[in-house]
């Protein structure tokens, strides 16, 4: 019950990592307020856990405005927040050549700028704040090397890596670390379609020493220990979990 009265805001908790995390946290003792950018998402997660230790909340993560509301709204009826889980992402192709500004903005916005207007709202809420309290974000090994024709998506998840070192000895000070996850191909409804053709899935379990792709409940171990005081001396880490897929690339 590593997080007994803890209370954890998880972005993007409807599905996939995200779900795991609420999953993971909720089963250690968390309170855990699971957000989701569709009411389906939210009550699809909140139903299945139940109890009094989990609530829900649409929010575009997009909507700087609307993030420190809520960030503030949760600070205040729970008497502080221990963590933050930035899961909340898109993706979507397109190189150089072809890339559709529109559907550019769009992963950017989501991805990069939700997850600086969730970190910064968070900051905010909690700098006064003497408990212990950490930021995870979500990077990806596309964040890590770069992929052909993911090019807005690589730009976000590298962005995501850039500012979570850049945050680091900002937050330091204030008691407040962070990091990010790096995953690798985990099976998530955002690769759904990939899974779909057993040439695709034959070829990237092969790019995995492992020789499959992660599940999201152990890439939410990893995170959920990046919050955990047994991380008290990490901040400023990209944490590859992916299946030694980075490491051979």
């Amino acid at each position: 019950m590593r997080f007994e009265g803890k209370a954890i805001l998880v972005t993007g908790a409807g599905s996939g990592i995200g779900a795991a995390c609420v999953r993971r946290l909720h089963d250690e003792g968390a309170i855990v307020i699971a957000l989701d950018v569709t009411q389906e998402g939210v009550d699809a997660i909140t139903g299945e856990i139940g109890g009094d230790r989990i609530e829900g909340a649409v929010l575009d993560v997009c909507n700087a405005g609307a993030a420190r509301r809520l960030v503030q709204d949760a600070r205040e009826r729970h008497g502080g927040l221990h963590g933050l889980i930035n899961c909340a992402g898109i993706t979507g192709a397109g190189s150089i050549v072809d890339v559709d500004p529109e559907a550019h903005r769009k992963i950017m916005a989501v991805n990069l700028d939700g997850t600086i207007n969730m970190c910064q709202a968070f900051v905010q809420a909690v700098k006064e704040d003497t408990v212990p309290r950490a930021i995870v974000n979500i990077s990806s090994g596309a964040g890590v090397l770069g992929v052909p024709n993911r090019l807005s998506y690589v730009a976000s998840k590298f962005g995501i890596s850039g500012i979570t070192r850049s945050m680091s000895p900002e937050l330091g000070p204030l008691g407040i670390r962070v990091n990010a996850v790096a995953p690798g191909m985990t099976k998530t409804p955002l690769v759904e379609y990939m899974l779909n053709d057993p040439a695709a899935v034959e070829r990237i379990n092969a790019a995995h020493p492992i020789g499959r792709i992660g599940e999201p409940h152990e890439i939410a171990a990893v995170i959920a220990f990046l919050l955990t005081e047994d991380a008290s001396f990490m901040t400023g880490a990209i944490v590859s979990v992916d299946g030694g897929q980075t490491a051979c690339l």
